[in-house]
């Protein structure tokens, strides 16, 4: 893959996105084709159009890898926190008597582990194989018997829950693949907003700190095992067909916003492209509303995908030139 710097990055920030500490586990995985929990989780039209894609003829600009990159760089400062910084001096100053901290072992051998131990893990690379194949994840942070995970994200993911299964999944499909470590059924996710802002707190449904957490229930491993025997029949059976007969991506999948539905009282103001004179979420009520004036029209404006441009697979799917032309901007 060509790497472009086409906004002109300067090169102490542009080495800095260059360097990929990230582990896929390749190394040591066992045998069988290595696919990660994350990968697992992918819409399976883009895991299978991917392998069509040529990459040494893909372009990648590093202003498109500043988000991963960032998220990156806070799970290893968060690591070398525990690894090499001074984490008990941080305990003290949060007031844990000596008798927690001294109980405290980071990355402990599991077999070592007494009962009265308080066994800290971090980045933890696990494997499961599982027909034919290679499954892996690698958990952030477990702290006793209780998964931890980190997500630096906009606060939308909080105040729509839109990522809430995905959390779900991942952390339950973790816990399938290190069932000796992860045993509790609730796992925590620490939010770090990239776009809080202190004057929206006044709203209880938006986030009150930059760093909150919520706590979600794992699924069981039996029904996690069930969603992955399913998203892999759904990747073999899908795998053998042309694309037009191949599984579509979901609004979700497509980060599809829902259609909205505008008031004109003059149809030549909608015809010119015009501001509307009301918004609608729902069709019903702009029809309500149009009867109600006795004049105009209502415009049904289709939701945005948002998805396809992050796709590896964006140049040769078929479904993503119903939303966007093949440099990328959406069709109108």
């Amino acid at each position: 893959m060509k790497i472009t710097n086409n906004h002109n990055i300067d090169l102490p920030l542009a080495v800095w996105l260059l360097q990929d500490s990230y582990n896929s586990g390749a190394k040591e995985a066992p045998k069988g084709e290595l696919i990660s929990a994350t990968t697992l989780m992918k819409p399976t039209r883009q895991l299978i159009l991917k392998r069509q894609v040529d990459q040494t003829m893909e372009e990648m600009d590093l202003s498109d890898i500043i988000a991963s990159r960032m998220g990156q760089s806070l799970h290893d400062g968060i690591e070398r926190a525990w690894t090499q910084g001074d984490w008990k001096g941080a305990m003290r100053k949060l007031h844990y008597p000596e008798s927690v901290i001294s109980k405290v072992k980071i990355n402990p051998d599991p077999k070592t582990v007494g009962p009265d131990d308080i066994p800290i893990y971090l980045e933890v690379r696990g494997f499961r194989q599982h027909r034919g194949l290679a499954i892996t994840g690698q958990l952030d942070f477990l702290i006793g018997q209780a998964y931890r995970d980190f997500k630096s994200t906009s606060t939308f993911a909080w105040t729509s829950g839109n990522k809430d299964e995905d959390y779900i999944i991942q952390g339950s499909i973790y816990r399938w693949i290190l069932p000796e470590l992860i045993r509790d059924d609730i796992m925590r996710i620490q939010f770090i907003f990239t776009d809080w802002v202190k004057y929206r707190t006044s709203d209880p449904n938006y986030p009150q700190i930059r760093t909150p957490h919520r706590e979600f229930p794992l699924l069981s491993l039996k029904i996690t095992e069930e969603w992955i025997d399913m998203k892999i029949n759904d990747i073999k059976a899908n795998a053998r067909l042309d694309q037009d007969k191949m599984v579509l991506c979901t609004k979700k999948e497509l980060w599809q916003s829902e259609d909205s539905f505008k008031y004109y009282a003059n149809p030549e103001t909608a015809k010119a492209g015009g501001r509307c004179q009301k918004n609608f979420e729902k069709e019903a009520d702009a029809q309500i509303h149009l009867k109600e004036k006795g004049k105009g029209i209502v415009v049904k404006v289709p939701g945005t995908v948002k998805a396809c441009t992050y796709c590896p697979a964006f140049t040769i799917c078929e479904q993503r030139k119903n939303y966007f032309k093949d440099d990328g901007t959406p069709l109108t």
